[in-house]
């Protein structure tokens, strides 16, 4: 099993590869309530994760993310693929 931060690299890996760019930043501190998630800026995808979040967090938005993008043509972690499909079969 790999470590916490190895996942967190691996999924902005394959992010990097969709083209969705990743902005990590302090979230409490906004005149609004911003969650971290994924959003469209710009015509950019774009997922904007709260620093003071845990990487478990982090790699939860950003799984949940990518997997509703087409992972076919590009390489991602085995774990990844396995994750997806772990959740296709339980209806998640």
């Amino acid at each position: 099993m790999q470590n916490i931060e190895n996942r967190v690299q691996d999924l902005k890996e394959a992010a990097e590869k969709l083209s969705i760019k990743i902005e990590v930043a302090n979230l409490s501190d906004q005149e609004f309530s911003i969650q971290s998630g994924y959003c469209k800026l710009n015509g950019e995808d774009l997922i904007i994760l709260d620093k003071n979040l845990p990487d478990e967090e982090h790699i939860t938005v950003i799984f949940n993310t990518i997997k509703n993008f087409d992972l076919e043509n590009i390489y991602v972690a085995d774990w990844i693929r396995e994750k997806i499909e772990a959740d296709k079969t339980s209806g998640r």
